[in-house]
């Protein structure tokens, strides 16, 4: 080989290397600018802070809470300052009360205002902890690690539907659970969120950032419900159309799955806990729209309320049919979801608060 050739050689494998090199982080920093997860600091990140359509409640519901916490505890500066300065209270965060229950259950608990909740309970403070396609195993997993990290978790309100019972989707970086669950180590979660592959998700959140009108807003760090802001905006500016493209007049029924046993299974693990923690702990049915009755089939319905009952051991509100009416897509955003001004009638029912004002409430 001669002296040219061996030059060449060197020139093209110092290249390859540094477009490797470039390639191999160029994944970590989109991950961290983009920041479609929203696990990465603000500072450097592109677009306001939790309007990511893929932000991850699980991951930062729990570091929130853990870190007021922390925030909290007696040694710390922020709390000493508060006890200094309790004259001026109102203005240190420091001194807002750590949110000691908690609204839990899948995305149609999302939804809930946790003012709604505190009414009925006017001595705790609720935060909304609810997850989209939130399980069992994950709700117990976020509880124990709150607990272990001194959240206190005095009263707990779960609102449920047999989906949560039938759900086999596979589900991405975007509803990993945090590292104090008892998961990968902190580390190498973060090792996990630099390298995930995240295009397509990424790609949605530029859009976003970019268009300055975001499809959903998560209050993290205030009450932890998230807003359907791209829904309520084309209500706002077509409500029939927008009942066209969410009900279909043509829409073909569907069977649902079969019941996934082990979620019941993770579910008495749950309600076991919660006993022996002696959280004050209320269940109820959650409103389902007819598609999803028809869906599920009333024996099966039943069948599901029963086997409720029986783990939770003590009475359970029956929600399902409390917004089916003629005008029944009126009280839903889509099949699933119903509509958040709709949250107060469904907490009075979960709760059996003041039912001799249904009727006016509907």
């Amino acid at each position: 080989m001669t002296a040219s050739s061996i030059g060449s050689f060197n020139v093209y494998w110092k290249a390859a290397l540094v477009a490797g090199g470039l390639a191999a982080w160029s994944l970590p920093v989109w991950n961290v600018v983009v920041n479609p997860y929203q696990v990465f600091k603000a500072k450097y990140s592109i677009g306001e802070r939790y309007t990511a359509s893929t932000t991850n409640e699980r991951f930062l519901k729990v570091e929130y809470l853990l870190n007021e916490a922390q925030a909290r505890s007696p040694a710390t500066p922020g709390a000493i300052a508060a006890r200094i300065n309790n004259g001026n209270e109102a203005g240190n965060p420091s001194a807002r009360p750590l949110p000691d229950a908690f609204i839990v259950g899948s995305s149609i608990m999302g939804l809930m205002d946790p003012g709604l909740v505190n009414r009925y309970f006017p001595d705790r403070h609720f935060y909304n902890l609810a997850f989209l396609a939130a399980k069992p195993d994950e709700i117990l997993a976020s509880l124990q690690a709150l607990k272990r990290g001194g959240v206190p978790i005095k009263t707990l309100v779960y609102g449920l539907e047999p989906i949560a019972f039938t759900d086999r989707k596979t589900y991405g970086p975007a509803y990993w659970l945090h590292p104090e669950t008892g998961g990968p180590s902190r580390q190498r979660v973060a090792f996990d969120y630099l390298f995930a592959p995240s295009l397509a998700d990424g790609l949605s959140r530029l859009v976003t950032a970019i268009g300055g009108q975001p499809s959903v807003r998560y209050d993290i760090e205030g009450t932890g419900r998230y807003v359907l802001e791209r829904y309520d905006r084309e209500i706002k500016a077509d409500h029939a159309a927008f009942m066209r493209r969410q009900f279909p007049v043509d829409a073909q029924p569907v069977v649902a799955p079969p019941w996934i046993e082990s979620r019941f299974e993770d579910f008495h693990k749950l309600v076991q806990w919660l006993k022996e923690e002696q959280v004050e702990t209320r269940f109820y049915l959650n409103p389902l729209h007819p598609y999803v009755i028809n869906a599920y089939g009333e024996n099966r319905l039943a069948a599901f309320k029963a086997k409720i009952a029986g783990i939770t051991g003590q009475g359970l509100e029956d929600c399902t049919q409390l917004l089916n009416r003629d005008d029944v897509n009126q009280q839903f955003y889509d099949y699933k979801h119903f509509l958040p001004e709709k949250a107060n009638l469904v907490i009075s029912c979960g709760l059996q608060k003041d039912q001799s004002n249904f009727k006016g409430l509907l």
